[in-house]
């Protein structure tokens, strides 16, 4: 499961973007700029086309705006060309990993405590995962492999897997219940913390527009009971759960999710 860890160190990424400009080092949300022969300065960028190797990943936090990603490009002999958006390469960082974060500490509601059913389970080993909308999210270790299964296999038939949730912290968790009691614009309906599956790593919100007839939903619903995955929520068509027993008895049946799942 570790191997999963680091994703970004084992390949390569394209650039895309016409205009990749390359960041300083010392504050990553500023741009490096060199004189040209007329001594005007100009952006430093990496071409379009080119192929890179990253060998560290930075975030620089927004606030309520979230994190940005930035990797530092080094050519294929491993020579530094420098820090640059992870936004301007091809597939943009989805479902690229950083380094796992180990528990640290016993807080029952700290960053890595995962909890079913109003319960503290244990603290647990979290894997930071880019997400389909390139936000930083989190899977719990034990989920990584199969989650990366269902990817490969997805993308081996050209369909694209990303998630817009993993697992959640008891904060998360309490900020998204608040806002559903409250009716706040842009809330879903929420668990209330303690009794969320995302808190205890085996939900995934799949990024899914519209559930039936998007292609990555319509492959899901043919494939993803083989990699122990399954619907679990009524009305929610991007909530999957990581239950093989469970997903193995939906194969059986000739289905993909639970009989309470009639939407």
């Amino acid at each position: 499961m570790a191997d999963e860890a680091n994703s970004f160190r084992r390949r390569s990424f394209k650039v895309i973007d016409p205009d990749a400009r390359l960041r300083d080092q010392d504050n990553l949300m500023a741009y490096v700029r060199n004189p040209d022969a007329h001594g005007n300065n100009q952006f430093r960028t990496i071409p379009k086309d080119a192929v890179v190797n990253i060998d560290q990943v930075r975030s620089v936090n927004r606030g309520v705006d979230g994190p940005l990603l930035f990797g530092h490009a080094v050519d294929a002999n491993g020579n530094p060309i420098g820090w640059t958006s992870t936004r301007n390469f091809e597939g943009k960082f989805v479902n690229e990993t950083l380094a796992e974060m180990p528990p640290e500490g016993t807080d029952k509601k700290g960053a890595n405590a995962a909890w079913a059913g109003g319960k503290f389970l244990r603290q647990v080993t979290l894997v930071p995962i880019v997400g389909a909308r390139l936000q930083l999210l989190y899977l719990a270790l034990d989920t990584v492999t199969p989650y990366f299964e269902l990817v490969r296999a997805a993308a081996a038939e050209g369909v694209t897997v990303g998630i817009n949730s993993g697992f959640r912290t008891w904060r998360e968790q309490k900020q998204l219940y608040d806002g559903y009691k409250r009716s706040l614009p842009g809330y879903n309906m929420a668990a209330e913390p303690g009794r969320s599956k995302h808190q205890n790593g085996i939900a995934f919100d799949i990024d899914v527009p519209g559930g039936a007839g998007n292609p990555c939903y319509d492959w899901l619903a043919i494939n993803a009971t083989r990699f122990g995955f399954l619907r679990t929520v009524n009305k929610e068509p991007w909530h999957w759960e990581y239950d093989p027993v469970q997903a193995q008895a939906a194969q059986a049946a000739g289905t993909f999710k639970l009989e309470r799942v009639l939407i």
